[in-house]
């Protein structure tokens, strides 16, 4: 259901065309003034809004400026008098896609306002598309304002034109694969190929003809010769995912591929020029596997002549939403879905949530309440069940039954504290939760769940 905001100082006008649009299948908010639109927007974005050009506190040109930074949400379309055309011409200038002149039929505004909508969701579309066909070219899903991230991404810059090698650190999800293919293709290898090869998937006897490729009758059933992924990787980068995986004859191997830029296939003595980046990665402390004398030592510093360190999901939660934004359009596209947004009960789960699975778990909860939503908002229903159990779970251990009086003063005491400090917040501000938002140094939807659970209004 997409929803309508009627912004018009005429209330009887504002109930008719409520009453008839609701009919029709639209969902439907109004106001009287503009003093409270951008807190309307913020809480209940719209599809579209009918702006009346006259308004006892302000004008339509002034709001269209105020909304100017909210505009890739929804259309505006201008309610106006007949002399106020040319104003209304101006207002398309700074933004809305229509006017109409009052007094108008029910049945003209429907037909504007399906042609608006309409437009709207082909412009969508092809931004989804375009944001896909991004995606499949470049790294795409590596995003984020988080710090941590930022600093990866100049490390990235950094190393990328060089031909040393790097060895990625992160838990499994966080998406060092998407790191290495950053490198790759920030670098002069970019036009060629990039060979990534899972060490923990492939089993040890199968290792060394994998990477380094076999001659016909090199062992039982080599029937031809076959190139290994070095070959394939010539002039390019390979990407050896889980590297703490290889076996004791792999690594020397490996080693002795990184010291003479040569590879000798199973049942050969000729070594084969390769011209390779090579870019690792591991989910555990390599070092410590080091010092167990599980790994070699001379190979770990090989390996890590750079080193890069992802956080986990939990250390950047201040990313999620803009990474389930990304997320959103990839599903659209998938299920044919015009899904827009997290509801701020969902995103307030999301974010209260450790990520075990990191990034690679956010995409598969994204994906499965994007097919499930029936609006255009994921909503708390929409999430997946064993995401709402697991949360629950965590919520009880977190808040026992049975919690003592010392706990509940201390939660009490924390309560009121923070409270405190929003009000003065807002007080300083006055009353704009946005710059207040700014004033605490916190993100500024975090600030609007938190008013929302403290009844700070």
């Amino acid at each position: 259901m997409e929803n309508i905001l009627i912004i018009d100082d005429n209330k009887d006008l504002c109930d008719i065309l409520t009453d008839k649009l609701v009919g029709v299948g639209y969902g439907v908010r109004t106001l009287q003034c503009g003093e409270r639109v951008l807190d309307e927007v913020e809480k209940h974005t719209p599809d579209l809004i009918l702006l009346d050009m006259q308004l006892p506190d302000t004008n339509g040109l002034t709001l269209l400026k105020q909304l100017k930074p909210h505009e890739k949400n929804f259309v505006v379309m201008i309610l106006t008098g007949h002399g106020d055309i040319k104003t209304s011409v101006k207002a398309i200038k700074f933004g809305a896609s229509d006017y109409l002149t009052k007094p108008f039929k029910f049945d003209e505004l429907l037909s504007v306002i399906k042609s608006a909508l309409r437009s709207r969701n082909l412009e969508e579309d092809k931004s989804c598309r375009n944001s896909s066909a991004d995606n499949s070219k470049e790294t795409g899903a590596i995003i984020g304002d988080n710090l941590k991230m930022k600093k990866i991404f100049k490390q990235v810059r950094m190393i990328a034109p060089t031909n040393m090698t790097v060895l990625i650190h992160g838990e499994s999800g966080v998406g060092k694969e998407l790191i290495a293919q950053m490198v790759h293709q920030e670098s002069p290898r970019c036009n060629m190929p990039f060979i990534p090869i899972d060490c923990g998937a492939i089993p040890e006897t199968l290792m060394e003809g994998e990477l380094f490729g076999s001659m016909k009758g090199a062992y039982t059933g080599a029937y031809a010769n076959k190139s290994g992924k070095f070959v394939q990787a010539d002039k390019g980068t390979i990407f050896l995912d889980e590297i703490g995986n290889l076996s004791s004859t792999a690594q020397a191997k490996l080693l002795r591929v990184l010291e003479h830029r040569k590879i000798w296939p199973l049942g050969s003595d000729k070594g084969i020029d390769v011209d390779v980046r090579i870019v690792a990665a591991t989910n555990i402390n390599l070092l410590q596997k080091v010092e167990n004398l599980n790994f070699r030592e001379d190979l770990f510093y090989r390996l890590n002549e750079f080193s890069i360190q992802i956080p986990s999901l939990s250390e950047r939660k201040d990313d999620i939403s803009i990474i389930g934004t990304h997320f959103i359009n990839i599903a659209n596209t998938e299920f044919h879905k015009r899904v827009r947004k997290i509801s701020d009960e969902a995103m307030e789960l999301l974010i209260d949530y450790n990520w075990p699975g990191n990034i690679r778990e956010l995409k598969n909860i994204i994906r499965m309440s994007v097919l499930t939503a029936e609006t255009n908002t994921i909503i708390v229903d929409d999430l997946p069940a064993s995401f709402l159990l697991h949360c629950n779970q965590i919520k009880q251990q977190l808040s026992p039954p049975h919690a003592g009086t010392e706990d509940c003063f201390f939660d009490n005491e924390v309560r009121k504290t923070e409270e405190s400090i929003i009000r003065y917040a807002l007080s300083q501000t006055g009353g704009s939760r946005i710059k207040a938002a700014e004033f605490l140094q916190i993100n500024r939807k975090a600030l609007y769940r938190k008013m929302k659970r403290l009844g700070i209004n």
